[in-house]
């Protein structure tokens, strides 16, 4: 094979990983290894980040890239946070059959979600360079991975069977709405660009050693609340609801 050829499917093997990790996460959840599943996600995150940068870099973005792309995310921060959902609360018990319809539409409504946005990008024409239209789906499976781990990692009592569906239903909403929040990218300012390696190297490093996942939680949730109040102080010339992103891995 030439060399431009491999460098051409370097990105597609990357988002190849994620696809599979995405199904390690599931195959995980069903198996009631939880925080492995969860770890999975965030692992996901990861990889949906390294492809774009790495498609970007090489300069080889294309059409079979973007629908490779989101496959990938569609698994795996579409039907494995859903998959944690489902097996963790049924794990836990369901005493009442409202339960089971609580918890199954919960977890419907995050690969619902996430097939939206994905389809809604697929269709849309232009993107704002500068704001997503609602939460990317990788910003919106990690935090609800990070906060469950979380949850684990600090022995909060929790009752799975309530927070988890409810945090299901929130992350699929902001999937969806129109809030904007600023892209993560590159800024003509040196000191922005080595604060933001140095952010993601960090926060990588969390990841791989399996640690303090409420940091990881707390930077997201921050990133959301700050992006969307500052995007409100802008003079308001963002895209409506129906313009899209890439989601995922362009967060």
């Amino acid at each position: 094979m030439s060399s431009s050829r491999l460098k051409a499917a370097a990105p597609s093997v990357v988002t190849s990983g994620n696809l599979v990790v995405g199904l390690v996460s599931i195959a995980l959840s069903a198996m009631g290894h939880f925080e492995g599943a969860a770890w999975a996600i965030v692992y996901c995150g990861i990889l949906d980040k390294a492809d774009g940068t790495l498609a970007r870099a090489l300069k080889v973005q294309s059409s079979f890239g973007m629908e490779m792309d989101s496959f990938a995310d569609y698994t795996s921060f579409g039907l494995a946070p859903a998959a944690l959902t489902w097996f963790l609360c049924t794990a836990a018990g369901i005493p009442a059959f409202p339960l089971w319809v609580w918890i199954g539409g919960a977890a419907a409504l995050v690969p619902v979600a996430a097939a939206i946005r994905l389809a809604r990008f697929n269709s849309v024409s232009h993107e704002d360079p500068t704001y997503f239209s609602g939460v990317p789906t990788t910003m919106v499976a990690g935090m609800f991975a990070t906060l469950y781990l979380s949850l684990v990692d600090l022995k909060i009592p929790m009752d799975p069977v309530w927070i988890m569906p409810s945090a299901a239903i929130a992350g699929a909403a902001l999937m969806v709405c129109g809030l904007r929040v600023p892209k993560i990218k590159g800024s003509a300012q040196r000191w922005k660009n080595v604060l933001l390696v140095g952010i993601l190297l960090a926060l990588t490093i969390l990841a791989v050693a399996q640690v303090l996942p409420e940091v990881m939680f707390g930077l997201g949730f921050f990133y959301v609340v700050i992006g969307a109040l500052r995007s409100r102080r802008t003079d308001g010339q963002g895209p409506g609801v129906g313009v899209s992103s890439r989601p995922g891995g362009e967060a």
